[in-house]
């Protein structure tokens, strides 16, 4: 009588979770990104608070035409999905798909009934074209790290920008002017 009590029990809390929380893939559908970067993208499904009422695990697969610029990393709640660096090509689709499979099989605390959902979805990256592969005018930016020195220590620190390979192409000049509440703290020497 106890057994049969207790499948019961089990049978009513797995149909609870069919019924009132179907299992879904919530990772974004469509990402985007630049030409020649990889793209990492966190899967993740809508059980991840369920660990403290069922010991349950993900795992996820994938298939598709483009399964080849993808690859999956991590397990469980660590799994990530990883885009292959691509070049963006003018005049044709840049987006690229991967069906994502997601299983969840989780074993109530009280008995060894094993349980499992299973859920789909497909995952759409889209190449971006970069402004800045050298077919366009990069963006100019100033490319000087941080530092920090010593207490009462002068520090040199040589202003690096993104432009300096166009010296052969472009002729220019930098200027670099300086501005903030701790400006009189520094001196601007310009050497070129």
């Amino acid at each position: 009588m106890k057994v049969i009590k207790l499948f019961i029990t089990s049978i009513l809390l797995l149909s609870s979770f069919q019924t009132f929380a179907a299992f879904s893939i919530t990772t974004a559908a469509n990402v985007s990104t630049p030409e020649n970067t990889d793209k990492v993208i966190k899967l993740t499904v809508n059980k991840n608070g369920f660990n403290e009422l069922i010991f349950g695990r993900r795992k996820f697969t994938m298939s598709g035409k483009d399964v080849n610029k993808f690859t999956i990393s991590g397990e469980d709640l660590k799994s990530k999905l990883t885009f292959k660096a691509t070049a963006f090509e003018a005049g044709s689709d840049n987006t690229y798909s991967v069906n994502i499979k997601a299983e969840f099989r989780f074993m109530t605390e009280t008995s060894s009934i094993a349980y499992t959902q299973t859920t789909e979805k497909t995952i759409t990256v889209t190449v971006t074209k970069n402004p800045d592969n050298g077919e366009h005018v990069p963006t100019f930016r100033i490319t000087t790290a941080n530092v920090s020195t010593p207490e009462n220590t002068d520090k040199v620190i040589k202003l690096t920008v993104n432009k300096n390979g166009f010296n052969e192409l472009i002729f220019g000049r930098r200027k670099f002017t300086m501005s903030g509440k701790d400006v009189n703290k520094f001196i601007l020497v310009m050497k070129i």
